[in-house]
């Protein structure tokens, strides 16, 4: 009886948090779920919308999923090494096949914040055995700082559901409540389950699990023998995922195509930015002359915490530090604000000195990572933090609603801000439409392009949306090109004409002579240019054909050829006019 009502009570539970992700990210999606996606900062959302399309795609057409040949002509591209999240793409491939690929984007970034609140407060209220502090504790993990930006552009970055199952079955088994073997077997398929979803996660996440069993080997003795008997359970529990993820640690370890990321150094955490909040939070307002200050970009701007939050802190240390758990708590939570803030104490954009991150920033592999995404711990750390303290203290009424009504309201999202996302978009989470010209969304492609055609599709890269193209043609052409990671492959690095395209400069920059090496290097026949954004091309463009003015594009033949000439469309591409 009482596991069945602990099973309503969770399934509520998610169902709230479901609610409020809605209600925050999504009201204004659902009138077009198809042609609108949830946040807008930039252009990234596009790499996932891509990659939901791609993984059913390659599926059943008997293609290898882990390395396309569909973008970055004629070389592809090994996903492996991109932030494609192939788990959500596998497990929203029905979604996708049904309703296509922006719908289940949508899907998953109303879903990944409810779930990580919903994880976080099972972890929750294990440790408290209490309801309501739980659910304040998962809501400040699910809608924390760090999930707020991941919504904005990342997506792939939300999907951290499994750090708290993690937490909560190691616990489990130090705790004397779960065997070696079910350890081994539930760790292992978590651990598996993540770096499907994101490697990068899978990464620290097992750095953070180092850190806490050396934490709990310092701080509760009481834990120290069960930590003994942990290792043999721990090593199958990798034992097992590498076996659940060896087609992705093969493409992994034979090649590296997507390039090196920007220096991890550019994206960490500024120390005053635990306290002052950006513009993606509604009480942000007032600070926006300070958040300019701060390194990153707004969807990586993670550390901010809250007075409140911060507060609830201060008062749990005030309570628990002499106790083991208490100790072991506030350090993981010092460690990983220290951890954010990567190689330098940085305060309102000015470095003051050096972290210890500078020394082991610059080692393969912590190279790749970004010092700020470890604010995914500290909110973790927080939650638990804030959910302990509910359940133990004395503080009146008063202090033990309002101090987490508060937390919540500092973090609030600015759902109203519109600038960012673009000319038609309302809000700032709810309503970005990526520029689909109609002739993607019809026939039209089928009539004026041979099916594995390769085209070049201006705006190029991350200045338009091609990829969001290709995925709403299911694939009839390929790309040269396509905004998958933020480097150029290496293949396209060289000669400096080449690289110059490829790179995505701006359009005013190029040559002709450098969009011909460009296209002779990936074969390119045909390059179809977003009718609204043409005046940058334009000059440069009309000197090479007449282009046909078709569904909202303008095709150039690299032949000389417009596209209705060609004998194979003659009868059903339109006929060629002057754009």
């Amino acid at each position: 009886m009482l596991r069945s009502a602990r099973g309503r009570i969770s399934a509520l539970a998610l169902a709230g948090y479901a609610s409020v992700s809605v209600l925050v990210f999504g009201v204004r999606v659902l009138a077009h779920p198809g042609r609108n996606y949830v946040g807008g900062l930039t252009t990234d959302p596009q790499v996932f919308i891509w990659s939901l399309a791609w993984w059913p795609h390659a599926v059943l057409h008997g293609q290898n999923p882990l390395v396309t040949k569909a973008i970055w002509v004629p070389d592809g591209v090994n996903l492996a090494w991109t932030q494609s999240a192939p788990g959500l793409a596998v497990a929203l491939a029905p979604l996708t096949l049904a309703a296509g690929p922006i719908v289940a984007y949508n899907v998953a970034a109303l879903l990944m914040p409810a779930l990580a609140a919903w994880t976080a407060f099972l972890l929750c209220r294990h440790v408290t055995d209490a309801t309501w502090p739980s659910l304040v504790g998962g809501g400040l993990f699910g809608f924390s700082t760090y999930m707020l930006g991941g919504t904005l552009a990342h997506v792939q970055t939300t999907a951290v559901f499994v750090v708290p199952l993690v937490a909560l079955v190691v616990l489990q088994f130090l705790e004397g409540g779960l065997g070696g073997r079910a350890l081994g077997l539930r760790l292992g398929a978590l651990l598996a389950v993540q770096a499907w979803l994101e490697t990068e996660i899978f990464f620290t996440t097992t750095l953070a699990l180092a850190v806490a069993l050396v934490l709990v080997a310092i701080f509760v003795p009481s834990g120290r023998e069960r930590l003994i008997s942990l290792a043999a359970p721990l090593a199958g529990a990798y034992l097992l995922a590498a076996v659940l993820l060896s087609p992705l640690l093969y493409y992994l370890a034979t090649g590296r195509s997507a390039g090196r990321p920007p220096a991890n150094d550019t994206f960490v955490g500024d120390a005053l930015n635990f306290i002052v909040p950006t513009h993606v939070e509604a009480v942000g307002w007032w600070a926006d002359h300070l958040a300019r200050h701060f390194p990153a970009n707004d969807a990586e701007r993670g550390t901010y915490i809250g007075i409140p939050a911060l507060v609830i802190v201060a008062l749990f240390a005030r309570l628990r530090w002499r106790t083991g758990t208490g100790r072991f708590l506030l350090v993981a939570f010092l460690l990983g604000v220290v951890a954010t803030l990567g190689s330098w104490l940085t305060f309102d954009g000015r470095r003051l000195t050096s972290l210890p991150w500078v020394h082991l920033g610059v080692r393969p592999p912590l190279d790749l990572l970004m010092p700020v995404r470890f604010s995914l711990y500290t909110a973790l750390v927080t939650a638990v933090i804030a959910a302990i303290w509910l359940t133990v203290t004395a503080a009146g009424a008063v202090v033990r609603i309002g101090l987490p009504l508060l937390a919540f309201a500092a973090l609030a999202p600015n759902v109203g801000l519109a600038e960012w996302a673009g000319p038609g978009a309302r809000t700032l989470f709810a309503a970005k439409p990526p520029t689909i010209p109609p002739f993607f969304t019809g026939d039209s492609y089928r009539s004026c392009l041979l099916e594995n055609e390769v085209v070049l599709a201006l705006p190029f890269g991350a200045r338009g949306n091609s990829l969001v193209w290709q995925a709403k043609s299911g694939f009839w052409f390929r790309l040269a090109g396509g905004y998958i990671m933020n480097t150029v492959p290496p293949a396209f690095r060289h000669p400096a004409a080449v690289a110059h395209v490829a790179s995505n400069d701006e359009p005013a920059q190029i040559t002709l002579a450098e969009v011909r090496a460009f296209s002779r290097k990936a074969s390119v026949s045909s390059i179809v240019l977003d009718a609204a954004q043409s005046r940058p091309w334009r000059k440069l463009l009309d000197r090479l054909s007449r282009p046909q003015a078709v569904g909202g594009v303008l095709i150039y033949r690299l032949d000389g050829n417009p596209p209705g000439s060609r004998p194979a469309h003659a009868s059903s591409c339109p006929s060629p006019r002057t754009a």
